[in-house]
């Protein structure tokens, strides 16, 4: 997860041909520090998954040389929104997206706010969400088979999965996309959809929750979703006085690793050890808000499904961008960690 055609005129970042959980400039990041942490640290996987993302052609020779930073991106471009990519998906998007017609829904999980840890039996889980979708990656690049299979049908060739598993790494520390708020058929009062009987009404992370006045942002975000997906990433560059500058944020984060980065127990556990940890702060993010049921509708509008709308203050802004440094630093030393378990050094 990180959309806005005016957060990628916002940044003018240099790039191949991606534009912008993160965002496209989250993603990225998480990409670069990870690259830097296994070419400094661990040049044996380093080799290994450049080898692996490298672009062959029909006899096997490299035609170009693919790093996580730039790989980072794929499956987000991969939903044919050229709005937000930059450019038409690719062939070898194209033909992921084809296999794996359940894509979009890799990227998140809605645990209800009252968990403070996952439930893969819960609310908002399932066989193909983010954490199950990182455990899988992690078992097809260790040439194992999965040991909970998704129901529905998952193709991903090597290529693909090391793809995936860089985005994912990224979705799964920006917080909407794992916490998500509940309301009653009224659409007024928090509910547990846990609790057996409970009609809910969904925020799907945030994405129906609208910023209803723009607030003094770069860029502004039309809702609570996109808001940390994006504008919070920028205004954490900015803060660091890295407005412009993608790649030196990336490489002031990785020289820094941040306080609690390092995860315990064999790395299929790591990804629900994330959620319990981003659990928190989604939560945080929520109470922090006056969020009121809106007069619009959804579209297209579904049994007890309502908008709402909010406003964010200076102090919740400078307290977002705080946490998304932190987790756009730990996502990607996190990352370089899961590939040398991967790919022992």
């Amino acid at each position: 997860m990180w959309k806005l055609r005016a957060c990628l005129a916002a940044l003018a970042i240099v790039a191949p041909a991606p534009a912008s959980a993160w965002d496209y400039p989250g993603h990225r990041m998480v990409g670069a520090i990870a690259d830097l942490v296994l070419q400094q640290h661990h040049p044996n996987t380093a080799k290994r998954v450049g080898a692996l993302l490298d672009l062959k052609d029909a006899g096997g020779a490299v035609v170009h040389k693919r790093s996580l930073r730039e790989v980072a991106v794929f499956p987000d471009c991969a939903k044919n929104e050229e709005e937000y990519c930059g450019r038409t998906p690719s062939r070898e998007e194209v033909e992921y997206a084809r296999r794996n017609e359940n894509h979009r829904g890799f990227h998140f999980t809605n645990s209800p706010l009252q968990l403070k840890a996952y439930r893969p039996d819960g609310v908002g889980a399932s066989k193909t969400d983010i954490v199950h979708m990182i455990g899988y990656t992690i078992a097809q690049l260790r040439g194992a088979t999965p040991s909970d299979p998704p129901k529905t049908a998952v193709d991903l060739t090597d290529t693909e999965a090391l793809w995936l598993l860089a985005h994912l790494v990224g979705d799964i520390h920006q917080p909407l996309h794992v916490g998500a708020k509940y309301y009653d058929q009224t659409c007024e009062n928090e509910a547990d959809p846990n609790v057996p009987g409970t009609t809910i009404a969904i925020t799907l992370g945030g994405n129906r929750i609208e910023i209803a006045a723009a607030p003094p942002a770069v860029p502004p975000a039309p809702n609570l979703h996109i808001y940390w997906d994006a504008a919070a990433v920028i205004r954490a560059m900015h803060a660091a006085g890295y407005a412009h500058a993608e790649r030196e944020f990336a490489r002031l984060l990785a020289a820094d690793p941040p306080a609690g980065w390092e995860t315990a127990g064999p790395p299929e556990t790591w990804a629900a050890q994330w959620v319990g940890e981003s659990m928190p702060i989604a939560k945080q993010a929520h109470d922090l808000l006056m969020i009121r049921k809106s007069a619009k509708l959804p579209f297209p509008a579904t049994t007890a499904a309502c908008m709402w709308e909010t406003t964010l203050d200076a102090a919740y802004q400078n307290w977002a961008k705080e946490h998304v440094r932190t987790q756009i630093a730990k996502a990607g030393f996190r990352l370089a960690a899961l590939l040398v378990a991967i790919f022992p050094n």
